[in-house]
């Protein structure tokens, strides 16, 4: 009867977590028929049109940055009038001008998914919202966790806005999990689809893997294993590769220019280049090292070389931590999942972020450990609400951070500590292991 009600309880939760996502789907639903299509998925949905239009997918740089500057002077002019009455006089202008839409800023092949499957926003939003479930439901297989642990999800506001703005992250972000966890255990096939896609779409996810290989390495301490590692990821990334290149080989000669004349210019297509001053909200919005270093005064290029640096030193450390010790998927994924993050040029949002870093660190932790970690978390959850507020009262653009241009808080701070956490969760559990193991031995001691 105990086991029941157990599995009654984890179909509650799993039926709430589900109406929860289905309510983000609602929204889109609702916002579609309106006529307001998801800001985020709009861009892909430009680019594809221009692409079927033979026309380049990529708009001018001046365009992209005439974008980003009209972002940082509607939230100057919300800032700067008189009363709050004025505030939200300036917001509903805004809103009423419409949404602004991002330049598309990612190799062309999800604007020709998108373009040849006729995906639309309410599409996006189902491909999202799946993707959001079996992100969780996989995780929390993973960690055999119950279904309680979805309201972290459920309070998460970057979650929700992921599905409602069409957001292909959290997509990549399955994608990651899949091809981590399929890339070390299962088809290498399988692997190597998943992980050229994920490069095809967003490039930087190649800091993923790259970590996960190596601290997977860092973990083995018999040599045969290791070799055999090796061969494995050499095949899997040989796959991808040859998979990337008969994509890129596919496109047309224009297409091929114009996707490595944006490349070239990358740093160009973005607000790095200009003023701090000048990028607000855009330097809020982003919580990534880089950013940080721009913020506080750095070249775009040198911050660039620098941030690597610190993703590389992140990477360095981390190896340090699993260092021939038997740690398991979970934590090998958390670790590289934080190392994403530090290391990725742009990053509007930490999806997940909670639910990973707590469902490790949970069986490691003592009473007060588990309500201080719970609390700094929910308010880091709360924070996003609270910036959410300020947006909806005009008090200027935040959306979901609480973080500044002076201060980038949440990459400087978050992140690092959330690393340390998984250090400690890693020791923990070695020393269980070691205490586990040496329990036969005491008895047969005893015994004898």
């Amino acid at each position: 009867m105990r086991f029941a009600w157990r599995t009654l309880g984890s179909m509650i939760g799993w039926i709430i977590f589900g109406m929860w996502v289905a309510f983000g789907y609602q929204i889109v639903s609702q916002n579609q028929q309106k006529g307001i299509a998801a800001v985020d998925f709009q861009s892909y949905a430009l680019a594809a049109e221009r692409m079927q239009h033979q026309a380049n997918p990529y708009p001018a740089i001046a365009e992209a940055q005439a974008m980003w500057r009209s972002v940082h002077l509607w939230e100057q002019r919300m800032l700067n009038a008189s009363d709050p009455a004025a505030k939200l006089a300036v917001k509903a202008q805004y809103d009423q001008v419409g949404q602004i839409v991002g330049p598309y800023l990612y190799p062309p092949t999800l604007a020709q998914a998108v373009a040849k499957l006729q995906i639309n926003s309410l599409g996006m939003a189902a491909i999202l919202s799946m993707a959001t479930l079996l992100f969780v439901g996989f995780w929390l297989y993973l960690t055999k966790q119950s279904s309680a642990w979805t309201i972290l999800v459920m309070l998460s506001l970057e979650c929700m806005l992921g599905i409602v703005s069409g957001n292909v992250e959290a997509l990549l972000l399955l994608g990651s999990l899949l091809g981590g966890y399929w890339a070390l255990y299962h088809s290498r096939l399988a692997a190597a689809l998943i992980i050229a896609l994920l490069l095809l779409i967003k490039p930087f996810y190649a800091l993923f893997f790259v970590a996960l290989a190596a601290l997977a390495y860092c973990t083995m301490a018999d040599s045969t294993a290791r070799q055999a590692l090796i061969k494995r990821i050499a095949s899997i990334a040989a796959l991808a590769l040859g998979l990337i290149g008969l994509e890129i080989w596919r496109w047309d000669s224009a297409l091929r220019h114009e996707t490595f004349t944006y490349l070239a210019n990358t740093l160009e297509y973005q607000w790095f280049n200009f003023a701090v001053a000048e990028q607000s909200p855009m330097s809020m919005w982003n919580r990534t090292p880089l950013q940080g270093l721009i913020n506080l005064g750095l070249n775009p290029n040198l911050a660039q070389m620098l941030a690597l640096g610190l993703w590389v030193l992140g990477l360095a450390a981390s190896c340090w931590l699993v260092w021939r010790k038997q740690v398991g998927f979970p934590l090998l994924y958390g670790i590289s999942f934080i190392l994403l993050y530090w290391g990725r040029p742009v990053g509007w949002s930490f999806s997940f972020i909670e639910l990973i870093v707590l469902s490790l660190l949970w069986p490691t932790l003592g009473r007060w450990g588990k309500i201080g970690l719970s609390t700094a978390l929910l308010g880091l959850i709360g924070s996003r609400w609270v910036a959410l507020g300020l947006t909806a009262q005009a008090q200027g653009m935040p959306l979901n951070t609480l973080q500044t241009s002076d201060f980038a808080w949440e990459s400087w701070l978050v992140l690092p500590l959330c690393l340390l956490c998984l250090g400690y969760a890693i020791r923990q559990k070695v020393q269980a292991h070691a205490a586990t193991s040496n329990q036969p031995i005491l008895i047969n001691e005893a015994h004898s």
